[in-house]
């Protein structure tokens, strides 16, 4: 009696796949040059709690002094790392060659491995590993960078966060990346295609809305809420 309701919840639902599956067709396309077709992004991307909790602290940081920051996020060996920087001070930016992750035999246990991720000479992470699921070879890579925004305050106390601006649209097309992101109370991940045209068609921050983004520049545009998916707009 109620199988229509079912179907129309099922088929309402939103399918996601794992930032560690999308990282690898990132790999794949990088590395074939390429940018994916439209029909090939997913309808949702979903992110380890890790990340949310990175994420979330930088943005409390932001919250905090008003002051915009660079954020990088690595891929070490099946660890997503998310470092950020106060914007102004550029030349302090981590790159992938202060990133490290190495494989020690465990002090304690026997069998396993201390698997440690260093950042700039310091442990940040520490994972026990059994020795048969220790990798052959090690992955440190850089993946693509963020921003964050600080809030605004208008006269009436109505708090907002502005969008991305036109120069961030320029610095994603002139640098080649497959996506970005801005960090404001909400992530939004932009993600460019096969069709994002080289020349852009904007002209003005006022320009740069989620709709010209799909129509116009033909990007993927991802919004999430803090600990879920992000879902494609």
């Amino acid at each position: 009696m109620f199988s229509w309701l079912s179907e129309f919840f099922s088929s309402n639902k939103i399918y996601s796949v794992s930032f560690f599956d999308f990282h690898h067709k990132m790999v794949q396309w990088k590395s074939s040059k390429l940018y994916p077709y439209p029909s090939n992004l997913p309808e949702a991307i979903s992110f380890p709690s890790d990340f949310w909790k990175d994420v979330i602290n930088i943005h409390k940081l932001t919250l905090g002094d008003g002051k915009e920051r660079a954020i990088s996020v690595f891929w070490a060996d099946g660890e997503l790392i998310v470092t950020s920087v106060v914007k102004g001070d550029e030349s302090s930016v981590t790159t992938n060659e202060n990133i490290s992750v190495r494989y020690i035999p465990h002090p304690v246990k026997q069998g396993y491995y201390r698997k440690e991720v260093i950042l700039s000479g310091k442990t940040i992470k520490q994972v026990d590993i059994y020795y048969k699921n220790a990798p052959k070879s090690i992955s440190v890579e850089y993946l693509f960078n963020m921003h964050t925004h600080p809030k605004y305050v208008d006269s009436s106390g109505l708090t907002s966060f502005s969008y991305f601006s036109l120069q961030d649209i320029k610095s994603l097309i002139g640098s080649g990346a497959i996506m970005t992101g801005l960090v404001t109370d909400k992530l939004h991940i932009l993600v460019r295609t096969a069709d994002t045209p080289t020349l852009l068609p904007l002209t003005s921050d006022v320009e740069v809305t989620v709709e010209n983004l799909k129509d116009k520049m033909k990007l993927g545009v991802y919004v999430a809420e803090y600990n879920k998916m992000a879902v494609r707009q």
